[in-house]
């Protein structure tokens, strides 16, 4: 099922991630008319466990190479998927660049397709689910419909809430005034627009200069991997998944992480705070922006460890 290598496709990747990427298939899933979802597979010789990833907004699993290369060292097989409208998924939009969904239900219809047709027959050893920021949203909501499938769950700066510059309330209200989505045509956002790659000096995402620069030049190098801002109806659907998820995370069937971001200026940490209680904990990541996997090495460091030595007890039970 999986018969192209990742390093046979037109994409144009780092010297250094040439060999991983010889190890890593790729596969193009139907999961809707019209829709296709990119996924891929690294498989391990002797596997601990699979590790199923879900990425965020405007990602795809590219972006990751590193972090799958730290984890198939030790000892994980990795399945992760583009998201539709972004990655090397289809796009939903006439115009490539719109983070669009018309109902985020979407995403979690699609993660289960992908989970039945792709990882479930395929993966062996115990199964556990990661992701960063919107993907934790998607995984948290996939969890409470299918939780049973997993051992247990860890998310990097989860979506569970959006910092917003004024009221979920008149946001919500100006998002739906402004949606085009019902006339043909989704439009963007207040201020958004086409894919744009910030200096470095302003982005918000890592205080980390190499790796930011990495993955701007990976977007650079391959512009079917951009995305710009989201459409009203992203929107829309997002601020009402994110109430969704923060509910479904406190209540999760199985123990849940959340890594949090000390310094996070994209999701909000007081809605992650929310989710504590029953099986879910967290565990805050100081000296970090947004993207924990993508920061400077100490908080980055932190963040894989603390993800790991959450998941140990779980597999040795698993395996006992």
């Amino acid at each position: 099922m999986f018969t192209q290598s990742l390093a046979d496709t037109s994409l144009q990747l780092p010297a250094a991630f040439k060999p991983l990427a010889e190890q890593i298939y790729v596969q193009r899933l139907t999961t809707a008319p019209g829709v296709e979802i990119c996924a891929m597979e690294l498989r391990h010789p002797r596997p601990r466990g699979t590790l199923v990833f879900s990425n965020g907004r405007v990602e795809s699993f590219v972006k990751y190479l590193e972090l799958f290369a730290e984890l198939h060292s030790k000892g994980y097989g990795l399945y992760a998927l583009d998201h539709r409208g972004q990655g090397l998924s289809s796009r939903l939009t006439a115009n490539p660049h719109q983070g669009h969904v018309a109902r985020f239900d979407d995403y979690i219809d699609d993660f289960k397709i992908f989970m039945d047709k792709l990882v479930l027959p395929r993966a062996e050893g115990p199964l556990l689910l990661s992701g960063h920021s919107m993907g934790g949203c998607i995984g948290s909501l996939y969890l409470e419909r299918h939780g049973g499938q997993f051992l247990a769950a860890a998310f990097s700066a989860p979506m569970y809430g959006i910092r917003l510059p004024m009221s979920k309330v008149f946001i919500r209200w100006l998002a739906h005034k402004l949606d085009s989505s019902d006339k043909g045509q989704p439009n963007y956002i207040l201020g958004g627009g086409d894919y744009e790659a910030t200096p470095f000096a302003k982005n918000d995402l890592t205080h980390c200069r190499e790796r930011y620069d990495d993955y701007r030049a990976l977007y650079q190098a391959n512009p079917q991997l951009q995305l710009g801002s989201p459409t009203n109806r992203w929107l829309l659907e997002a601020l009402d998944a994110c109430d969704a998820s923060v509910l479904a995370a406190r209540e999760s069937k199985i123990p849940l992480l959340i890594l949090q971001a000390d310094e996070d200026s994209i999701v909000d940490n007081e809605a992650q705070i929310r989710a504590v209680g029953g099986r879910c904990q967290l565990v805050n990541i100081a000296n970090a922006k947004h993207e924990l996997f993508m920061e400077n090495d100490v908080p980055r460091a932190q963040t894989l460890d603390a993800m790991l030595a959450f998941f140990e007890p779980h597999l040795s039970q698993a395996v006992a």
